[in-house]
């Protein structure tokens, strides 16, 4: 079952590189890249503003690698990513965006979804991470993540304050040791 398991993600790997969106794609993960990410977030705070309407912001690391990733080096390492970037792609709607930010972030934009549904959501991914069969070499791989969620504008009123509350509860959920959703505080006005 695990050789199985292992083809699969070779065959998912070789078709994400041939379809791969160029520029628009992160190839690693199949995720779209941080000019996406950052094009859609104007858009979602626009368009927030002018219909009064809600959205989360997710970032996401995945927890440092256990030491069998760690020694399998960076194959091992590049099927984690992969692993995410399905899940991710996977468990998202059409109008949402999945993105790899850099080197270690993700993020994701919930379209009229408030913190409490977006939290909801991602328990759920985080979950299947936790839970998700990933193989190297025979050998099966683990991985985590941390993410920290906030939502526009009820824990933040600009573009910049929604991404600083999400780095935020990102860092609290890494702090408090991964494997963990973490919501921004909710301001509230006097």
């Amino acid at each position: 079952a695990l050789g199985q398991i292992e083809q699969k993600q070779r065959a998912n790997e070789q078709l994400r590189k041939e379809l791969g969106d160029q520029g628009v794609r992160d190839p690693a993960s199949g995720l779209y890249t941080r000019a996406h990410f950052e094009d859609q977030l104007r858009r979602e705070v626009d368009l927030s503003t002018r219909e009064h309407r809600e959205f989360a912001a997710v970032f996401i690391e995945i927890d440092p690698p256990t030491e069998r990733v760690r020694a399998l080096g960076d194959e091992a390492q590049a099927r984690v990513l992969e692993a995410l970037g399905r899940l991710l792609r996977s468990g998202t709607r059409a109008m949402d965006a999945s993105c790899r930010v850099d080197e270690k972030r993700f993020a994701v934009l919930l379209s009229g979804v408030g913190l409490a549904t977006a939290h909801a959501r991602m328990e759920g991914l985080r979950r299947q991470c936790a839970t998700q069969i990933v193989v190297q070499d025979g050998q099966e791989l683990g991985f985590t993540v941390a993410m920290g969620v906030a939502s526009f504008p009820h824990t933040s009123h600009t573009q910049d304050d929604l991404l600083a509350a999400c780095e935020a509860a990102l860092a609290e959920a890494q702090r408090r040791g991964g494997n963990l959703v973490t919501l921004a505080a909710i301001r509230f006005e006097t």
